[in-house]
């Protein structure tokens, strides 16, 4: 399970996540939907650890292997 514990990240004075606060099982899959510049690729970043936040704690078992496939259309 990968959970997110209380993680806050913003940019520039713009505020993305205030103690965010979710878990993924290791069956789950999931889906993020949302309009362009609202923390969907920022929430990526956070996951599989190229950017940092400000607070909170972020879990991820040592067997899971976090993979990112970036497109350019």
């Amino acid at each position: 399970m990968i959970e997110l514990r209380d993680i806050s990240k913003s940019f520039g004075g713009q505020e993305l996540f205030r103690d965010c606060c979710f878990s993924i099982g290791s069956n789950e899959k999931i889906g993020l939907v949302g309009r362009n510049g609202h923390g969907k690729t920022t929430l990526f970043g956070l996951i599989n650890s190229t950017l940092s936040a400000e607070s909170g704690t972020i879990v991820i078992p040592k067997n899971y292997r976090i993979g990112n496939l970036e497109q350019n259309i």
